[in-house]
């Protein structure tokens, strides 16, 4: 696209948090990535020998490739896209999903989403550079003002000095006014104030319209006006302006069809701002009134109200602008009551693809808040709802915290998992420690609630790992995340088994097996649960291991191994020791319930525990 013939600059804005970080005149062919450790931070454009390359994320952001897209500009004015991630899609505006190692060529302007940012691609107009370049012009220093060239001497010898002078304020208002539109979120006023400041308007007013209704977003007014508290907008102009989608404007006040609402009014301008299909979103909406000096007395000229109508464009820029960015960021929003933000702004460049059903093995972790039933029965609804609420959020924090999902709350009851939908090697480790982190908030917890509630908050854990089918187990109404299959039921009943078997925390075998035994525990037995015909071994997390757990540990699972082999007398004389040193321990007083009921028990004997509930 050649100088001459090139409608204006093709340029690069970096946003966050619906605000411009950095923008960038696209020259030549330019790549966008991540920052390596020898060069700058962000946000720096450098040369290289083949193209130019854009710094948008720093090093640990690992969502951002290194070298993650290009732009190249094309000579028809469109613009080469490539992504050169081998795994990771790039969402596009307009529901487009550049495929990894694609290349798609795109009409301006392009959005996308990179990281937590937003890249967009446009193009700004000819006409706008050239007067902010004249509106800043530099001068080598020592010397004197270059005398005017031909050219600017017959331009601006159309105008007399105080034209010239009110020609070059309107440029730099109305560039302030699509500068904001690109950068910030008060392009609304700046809008505004422009027209009644250099229209010579008494007042001006962005009016959105939405459901059928015209609602004020902004309204500026000039200094020593007033608008009348009873103050509304010409109906027969805005119905005008959105049935024929152009500017209406100089409805004079003679006029006998003027409705009630223009009384007093000398002039109206109404110029509308569209959406990317040409649906107008709102007008600048502008008045100016009989009765002030000369300027405001004259009726608003056809070049009164192209000038509003560009500010209206600016208006229509920056509206589009943040809904390029609401549109690249809903996913992520969706995700984020599931996922941590890392996680969400993966899935949202991954897309579907991370979420489709599958096989995977998972970790998976049920907490319950122990009679939570009674409890909420004597303190009524009200306290009830507020105390689970502040108890499942500290809950949920600890699955954040060590990068679980969320899958699902079921009244007081809480369910996460782990290794999907980011296939993790650690996943028994970062759920068992999630468990523990959640044990260690009960002092908090309590401190705000024992006095409030009569008694103490307490949960109790199960845990387990095995093969689940993932994905999507909503519905259509609804997106949940989660995981379906044994291993899920599985988990719940050694939650529920905690009753039974006396420890806070239970994991399985399997659990065990896939932390590498990091972790203090003790094999509780192994037990049989409802409806799922395999045994489990299960063992209990020690929280804070006490100088004699080592002690209480071995001598507990020694008695353990006496009573599964039937060795009743050795396993009762160990167990009777246990309970001297430790009367409060629960599993050795549960497992000598177990022995005496064997003893006297006349049908032959099972060491595996068949739990009698959920």
């Amino acid at each position: 696209m050649s100088e001459s013939t090139a409608p204006g600059t093709v340029t690069l804005g970096i946003y966050e948090n619906h605000r411009q970080v950095a923008k960038f005149e696209l020259i030549r062919s330019t790549e966008i990535g991540r920052r390596q450790a020898s060069e700058p931070a962000p946000y720096v454009k450098t040369t290289l020998a083949e193209c130019d390359r854009i710094i948008v994320a720093e090093l640990e952001e690992t969502a951002v490739s290194r070298k993650h897209l290009t732009f190249e500009i094309l000579p028809n004015g469109t613009v080469g896209v490539t992504n050169h991630s081998s795994k990771n899609s790039v969402p596009l505006l307009g529901n487009i999903r550049l495929a990894p190692g694609e290349k798609l060529t795109l009409e301006l302007p392009i959005a996308c989403e990179i990281g937590n940012r937003v890249v967009r691609v446009y193009m700004v107009p000819r006409e706008e550079l050239q007067f902010r370049t004249l509106n800043a012009a530099t001068h080598a220093p020592g010397r004197s003002e270059s005398p005017l060239s031909s050219k600017h001497r017959m331009v601006t010898s159309l105008f007399d000095k105080e034209e010239e002078s009110f020609l070059f304020d309107w440029l730099q208002a109305s560039m302030d006014v699509f500068q904001s539109a690109a950068n910030s979120v008060d392009f609304l006023s700046k809008a505004a104030r422009a027209a009644v400041e250099l229209v010579g308007l008494n007042s001006a007013t962005v009016l959105l319209y939405s459901k059928g209704q015209w609602n004020v977003a902004a309204r500026e007014v000039r200094e020593g006006d007033v608008v009348r508290e009873n103050w509304t907008a010409s109906q027969t102009m805005l119905s005008r302006v959105l049935e024929q989608r152009r500017t209406f404007f100089n409805v004079p006040v003679h006029d006998e069809n003027i409705a009630a609402s223009l009384v007093d009014v000398q002039s109206l301008v109404a110029a509308p701002f569209l959406d990317r299909n040409g649906e107008v979103l709102g007008v600048l909406y502008g008045e100016r009134r009989s009765g002030l000096d000369n300027q405001t007395k004259t009726a608003i000229r056809e070049l009164d109200a192209k000038l509003v109508e560009l500010l209206a464009y600016g208006v229509a820029s920056g509206i589009a602008r943040i809904e390029q960015e609401r549109l690249l960021v809903a996913e992520r929003v969706r995700f984020e009551q599931f996922f941590t933000p890392e996680l969400a702004r993966l899935l949202s460049i991954e897309g579907d693809a991370m979420l489709s059903a599958r096989d995977a093995e998972i970790t998976v972790l049920f907490c319950d808040i122990k009679g939570f039933s009674r409890i909420s029965a004597e303190c009524g609804a009200s306290l009830a709802i507020e105390w689970v609420c502040d108890v499942l959020s500290e809950l949920s924090d600890c699955v954040a915290a060590f990068q679980g999902v969320l899958v699902d709350y079921a009244g007081d009851a809480l369910e996460a998992l782990w290794g999907a939908p980011l296939p993790t090697r650690d996943h028994a480790i970062m759920a068992c420690r999630a468990a523990l982190q959640m044990r260690q908030t009960l002092p908090a917890i309590n401190l705000r609630w024992q006095a409030r509630l009569g008694e103490l908050t307490d949960i109790s854990i199960g845990i387990h790992t095995g093969t689940a089918k993932v994905g999507n187990i909503g519905s259509r109404r609804k997106f949940k995340y989660g995981a379906l299959g044994t291993t899920v039921n599985l988990t719940s009943r050694i939650q529920g088994a905690t009753k039974f078997v006396g420890g806070s925390v239970l994991v399985s075998g399997s659990t065990m097996s896939s932390t590498n035994r990091s972790f203090d525990a003790r094999r509780m037995c192994t037990i049989r649960t409802i409806n799922i015909a395999e045994p489990v071994d299960v063992y209990e997390l020690c929280e804070v291991p006490s100088p004699d757990w080592d002690s209480l540990k071995l001598n507990y699972e020694k008695a353990l191994a006496d009573f599964e082999r039937q060795e009743f007398m050795a396993a009762e004389k160990t167990l009777s020791d246990i309970i001297q040193r430790h009367p409060d321990d629960l599993p050795t007083q549960r497992l000598l319930e177990r022995l005496s009921m064997a003893v006297s028990s006349a049908t032959s004997f099972d060491p595996v525990w068949n739990l009698s509930g959920k």
